[in-house]
């Protein structure tokens, strides 16, 4: 199989050369240019399989070349994604530009590695469950069905303890139903910035600043508002040749959904899989989904309004690294 192409669209040449020859050396296939105009060329004659473009780009900006992948009629049959960079972190820019069908919105200044990150996340296949309505229930077998009626019980089922015990206690129980190795709650600042709420595995790790470049998942699902699930691709072929090059990032399975307090996004829940791990049911899917719905409930509780929001109080500076891409099955 043919490596991943990657187009880079940006009038600043130094920095995306640069940034092309690192993900070259990594397993991709990379190529430059300053406009929109070759941008489009390229893209016609190239076919890459992700365009890396500047939101003010001259001659044809990223949301520009976003329209013309969509209507340019021998990219018919083409998979082409725009993932879309830009100085400004505004959450009406990454709304309108994921809208208007960008991949991912990366704010700037970028790394190389974050970028590679980022394109070996969107290179890895995930899933995605439709709501479940009444109208589908007969569509659905036994057990979703039992896992959705479970959903409608744990929406009731908010107890009387404080709000830092019951959410660990969510955490703690998604890892031993699903044999996660780690199950978190992330608060998401912005595009860049986050903090851990609390996690299954160390009642110390809340409070922990999380930089998001290292988690394009969580800005995915966040800025998605879907859950994904992501399976174990070890033998994926479409990423061996990235594989060698990529020993810091693990690939185990994973699931993430997304949170929300009062109404509006807040974060995520984000479950981490052993290795061993190769598959995820459906029903897993939907468990994970069910306790991420319980969470946005407790956090949106009155009881709780007054408490305060005890990840922001706790000093974990300490803690300087949170390594959620790295498990290993203790």
């Amino acid at each position: 199989m043919d490596r991943i192409r990657v187009l880079i669209a940006d009038d600043d040449s130094i920095q995306s050369r640069r940034l092309a020859d690192y993900i070259s050396a990594r397993g991709f296939e990379a190529r430059v240019v300053t406009n929109g105009k070759d941008a489009r060329a390229q893209i016609v004659e190239w076919k890459p399989r992700y365009v890396l473009a500047d939101l003010v780009l001259l001659e044809g900006n990223a949301l520009e070349l976003i329209d013309f992948i969509k209507n340019e009629k021998s990219l018919r049959h083409s998979f082409i994604s725009v993932l879309v960079m830009s100085g400004h972190n505004d959450a009406a820019n990454v709304r309108q530009a994921l809208q208007r069908g960008a991949k991912d919105y990366i704010v700037k200044p970028i790394k190389p590695e974050d970028i590679l990150k980022r394109l070996i996340f969107h290179s890895r296949s995930y899933r995605q469950l439709n709501d479940l309505q009444a109208k589908d229930y007969s569509r659905v077998d036994e057990a979703s069905l039992m896992l959705h009626l479970t959903d409608l019980v744990l929406r009731q089922a908010l107890g009387q303890q404080s709000l830092e015990e019951i959410l660990f206690n969510l955490t703690r129980m998604v890892s031993i139903k699903v044999d996660g190795v780690r199950c978190s709650i992330i608060h998401v600042l912005d595009q860049k910035d986050g903090r851990v709420v609390i996690s299954n595995d160390d009642r110390k790790a809340s409070g922990i600043q999380l930089d998001l470049y290292r988690y394009p998942e969580v800005v995915h699902v966040m800025n998605t508002q879907s859950l994904i699930a992501i399976e174990n691709l070890e033998e994926s072929a479409e990423l061996r040749h990235v594989r060698q090059y990529a020993k810091d990032i693990a690939f185990n399975s994973m699931i993430v959904c997304p949170v929300t307090r009062y109404g509006h996004p807040f974060g995520v829940l984000s479950l981490r899989l052993p290795p061993e791990k190769q598959t995820i049911s459906d029903n897993e899917i939907r468990f994970v989904e069910i306790v991420s719905h319980v969470v946005s409930l407790v956090l949106s509780n009155e009881l709780h309004k007054n408490t305060g929001d005890f990840w922001i109080k706790h000093d974990a500076k300490q803690f300087l690294v949170f390594p959620m891409r790295n498990i290993k099955n203790s």
